[in-house]
């Protein structure tokens, strides 16, 4: 009989990146920046910058956030969910 593979052990505050994919024409990074500092507070030094691919009609932002604790993280994806573009994060 196989084991389930254990869930690693994450130690708050813990930095994760994010990628959030939207419609080019609609979605801004200066509003996912907002959107991650209204609901987390200040961020590590250069986590403001943020890296984006474009494919087509879509544009791909990552930005690396340190989320405080296991509480922060669902709050933080449904605000950035109901930003104007948002089609998807992973």
């Amino acid at each position: 009989m196989e084991e389930a593979c254990r869930r690693p052990e994450i130690t708050y505050p813990f930095r994760v990146p994010m990628k959030i994919i939207g419609r080019q024409e609609e979605l801004r990074p200066e509003m996912v920046m907002q959107t991650i500092l209204a609901q987390l507070g200040p961020q590590s030094e250069g986590d403001e910058q943020h890296q984006s691919t474009c494919k087509g009609s879509f544009i791909s932002y990552t930005f690396w956030v340190t989320l405080p604790d296991d509480q922060a993280e669902t709050p933080l994806r449904e605000a950035i969910q109901k930003l104007p573009g948002v089609v998807m994060q992973l």
